[in-house]
């Protein structure tokens, strides 16, 4: 049996396999907002700040909700956040973050 994807020009086999692997990720089942889980990385997206100002100056504020880590491998396992949590104490604290550098773009 011949695979039809090989039977096309490269460049449009190539674009067929990227259609194919976006339509079998949209078919996946989404995590609903609430249960979204935050890295400092999602987090500096949302806030527009780079990562490591977020991990220095943000993550580690008191009143910043609480991290989950999803494995007891220590202190330097990667943290994650309630995605819900965060947008709510962005909204509430949005006039203390902390404003990027004139001229320097969020890594």
């Amino acid at each position: 049996m011949n695979d039809p994807i090989n039977q096309l020009p490269e460049d449009q086999a190539s674009l067929l396999a990227a259609l194919q692997d976006l339509v079998a990720q949209l078919k996946r089942p989404q995590v609903p907002a609430e249960d979204q889980l935050w890295t400092a990385e999602d987090i500096a997206d949302y806030l527009k700040l780079s990562t490591d100002s977020t991990e220095r100056r943000v993550v580690t504020r008191p009143d910043f909700p609480s991290p989950l880590q999803p494995c007891d491998t220590g202190p330097r396992a990667a943290k994650r956040w309630f995605a819900v949590d965060v947008r709510a104490w962005a909204r509430k604290n949005a006039s203390k973050l902390p404003t990027g550098r004139a001229g320097r773009k969020a890594a």
